[in-house]
């Protein structure tokens, strides 16, 4: 098969990084689950982001002023303005954010452009006439998830991500095509949006043509600086008496997102109060060399798998399809149990969460379904709810992959109910459950068994093909430390033995055993 498909963009572009090189390296193949946090931008002072701040918030200014023009008639032109203004596509040029699948995003605009507005009018009526960091817009309105906020800063401040990968493009000589990007800048005078035709890198994964911006890492997080939570606390902290008209103690451990909407509503003040305590503080970005979250490695985790074996099933007709995939899945699995890859599933001593493996597993077959012309889909949808994996090959060439830990309570629902009705709503014919044992329990033939024996019993009531696999993920010693089991010394060593053999004991060769017995191995 060759060597794995590379899709870094490191790798795609050939970049030897250098001390200059401050960007986070992303995958194009697929979104990687970080964000840019606003409050990370905040202070930093350096070129070319000095200004990047004080850009966003004039960009709010001006939709602050849209709002109070229009005096709540969403009739009117200023209403209609404020409204495109904040329609915030999800940026496919970065390939960050939740939509792990593909750098194509979720296309969740309108759902942000909501939560936005009705923040804006909040943070009017309570008489701001801009406010010092976006995030307060999400306080008011009852928390919006960093991915949400991030699309906001990466289209408002596109046009310095531009500029930043420009420079970094021409330092590597990086080629750069010509391409519209939306959303790439804003205009206060016809308070607009301007799309334009830009010089970058283009995404050799996006379905149409799509560039790359790329991101300092020091601006990237998965949990973001201010939540609803992190503002209830101090509130609680800072606030108790004041709060305790609203709220008891019992009550304030249980209080809801929109309770805690509710009271940054009724005290703005307290909410100022908790963004400056912030600004104080020393905040950290996500730690992308150490990724203690996993949010990262996987792609080279799978990679490594899938280096180590050239020699895949490929199939000639579709009736052979499902053997094409059930080579896939012991290629993860002799990796796993052979060659030492058991280390991978096991992070900083901890076992690998479900997602996580399934997240391994995705890099591990890309390349192999890339070269045979599979198509490959995590989580397709076909109205039963999302299956795992899908590979398919034209439309009478399909089959399916479901892959749980073992110790999951869904184990034996999956495997008997839930894999076989994935396949069915898809119309495939044979379905992979594979089952990740990370443990000596989770190993034990009473187990193994009776997953075999499920897999019969789900194959006969749906009249699906359901294939069981077990991969053995424990922790495992060296090779060069194992020991055989007692009964293969005793065979080593039975009796009828030729007498000229010699006995290979602990100590090396000796003479061979005579009539009256044999040496204890």
């Amino acid at each position: 098969m060759g060597k794995p498909a590379v899709e870094r963009f490191s790798e795609v572009f050939g970049v030897q990084r250098t001390t200059a090189d401050d960007w986070f390296d992303p995958l194009l193949s697929a979104d990687t689950p970080l964000c840019v946090d606003p409050f990370l931008i905040y202070p930093d002072a350096a070129v070319p982001w000095f200004g990047a701040h004080d850009h966003i918030l004039d960009f709010f200014q001006m939709v602050f002023d849209l709002v109070d023009e229009s005096k709540g008639d969403v009739r009117s032109l200023a209403w209609k303005k404020a409204q495109r203004l904040l329609m915030f596509p999800e940026p496919a040029e970065f390939c960050l954010g939740l939509a792990r699948n593909s750098p194509n995003g979720s296309g969740a605009g309108r759902g942000l452009q909501v939560g936005m507005l009705e923040g804006v009018k909040t943070a009017l009526g309570l008489g701001f006439d801009n406010v010092p960091h976006i995030e307060m817009l999400a306080l008011f309105q009852g928390g919006m998830g960093l991915d949400r906020i991030s699309d906001a800063v990466c289209n408002v401040a596109k046009s310095y991500f531009i500029r930043y990968t420009q420079q970094v493009a021409r330092r590597h000589g990086i080629p750069m095509r010509s391409v519209r990007v939306r959303n790439a800048s804003w205009d206060t005078a016809d308070a607009m949006w301007r799309d334009e035709e830009v010089e970058l890198p283009l995404n050799p994964f996006a379905d149409r043509p799509t560039p790359v911006l790329l991101v300092p890492e020091r601006f990237l997080r998965d949990i973001p600086v201010v939540t609803p939570d992190g503002f209830w606390k101090f509130a609680w902290g800072e606030h108790a008496e004041a709060l305790r008209l609203h709220f008891n103690y019992a009550i304030a451990r249980k209080v809801t997102a929109e309770q805690k909407a509710r009271m940054a509503r009724q005290n703005p003040e307290i909410v100022a109060e908790f963004l400056t305590a912030l600004e104080r503080d020393d905040h950290q970005p996500y730690n992308v060399a150490q990724d203690r979250r996993l949010r990262v490695q996987p792609y080279e985790m799978g990679r490594e798998i899938a280096a180590k074996s050239d020699a895949v099933f490929v199939p000639e007709d579709p009736a052979q399809f499902p053997e094409f995939v059930g080579t896939l899945v012991e290629i993860f699995k002799h990796g796993i149990e052979r060659q030492g890859d058991w280390r991978l599933l096991w992070h900083c001593a901890v076992s690998m969460p479900e997602k996580k493996v399934q997240e391994v597993f995705r890099h591990c077959v890309r390349h192999y379904c890339k070269a045979n012309e599979v198509a490959f889909a995590g989580e397709a949808d076909h109205g039963r709810g999302p299956v795992d994996f899908e590979f398919a090959r034209g439309w009478t060439a399909r089959s399916q992959v479901e892959m749980k830990l073992v110790s999951s309570s869904k184990f034996w629902d999956g495997i008997l109910a839930q894999a076989p009705e994935y396949a069915i709503a898809a119309g495939v014919q044979v379905v992979y459950f594979v089952g990740i044992a990370y443990t000596d329990a989770e190993m034990a033939e009473s187990v193994t068994t009776k997953v075999t024996r499920a897999a019969e019993i789900a194959s006969q009531r749906h009249g699906v093909d359901v294939r069981a696999v077990i991969i053995d993920a424990r922790q495992k010693d060296s090779a060069s430390t194992i020991k055989p089991p007692q009964e293969m010394r005793d065979e080593l060593h039975r009796q009828d033995l030729p007498t000229d053999a010699p006995d290979i004991g602990p100590a090396g060769p000796r003479p061979p055993h005579d009539s009256g017995g044999s040496a204890a191995a």
